[in-house]
């Protein structure tokens, strides 16, 4: 259908004369001035009834093509969000596994760090029991040389008494040093 700048832009005269092509016959051709009236006319006439009908059918059919493509662009959008949807859901259940494979390999390493502090524990609860006996044992020696050292600087002179080089020493039991002696 000819936009009405089109329309004004014919030459009639060249189109009924049978060079050109025209869809009246020439006794029922509208002129120029009628296609103007009739557009600019708000009162329809039978005419225009039929082409309201006509605009009315084609934009009736346009929406059913624009809901259809709305349908299948909603449904390609919904897809798509499924799939990303899923592909999220397949990530996080891969971080699931990493994190509950990690956390048993913590688990393990925790285990084994408490296994060697008990361990440790243990050696220095035997050690300090080792070095309280030492302690002792060292104290009970350090006693018996002081004593030595003093029966020593008490000996009277050579030839006195009847221990090696004549100094007379008492009993070791005597002097309280046989329980020293015995380690």
């Amino acid at each position: 259908m000819l936009s009405l700048q089109e329309a004004i832009g014919l030459d009639m005269d060249a189109m009924t004369s049978g060079f050109g092509f025209t869809p009246w016959a020439p006794d029922t051709c509208p002129t120029l001035d009628e296609l103007m009236a009739a557009s600019s006319t708000s009162s329809p006439s039978s005419s225009g009834g039929a082409v309201d009908q006509a605009a009315g059918l084609v934009e009736d059919e346009e929406e059913r093509r624009r809901r259809q493509r709305r349908k299948v662009s909603n449904r390609l959008s919904a897809q798509r969000s499924r799939a990303r949807k899923q592909q999220r859901l397949e990530e996080l259940r891969g971080t699931v596994a990493r994190l509950r494979a990690e956390k048993r390999e913590l688990a393990a390493k925790l285990h084994a760090v408490a296994r060697h502090e008990l361990a440790v524990r243990r050696q220095n609860a035997r050690l300090r029991a080792e070095e309280a006996a030492l302690k002792r044992r060292l104290h009970r020696l350090l006693a018996l040389q002081r004593l030595t050292q003093q029966l020593r600087s008490r000996r009277p002179g050579p030839g006195a008494g009847s221990g090696p080089g004549g100094a007379a020493f008492p009993p070791a039991a005597a002097l309280g040093l046989a329980s020293l002696m015995t380690y």
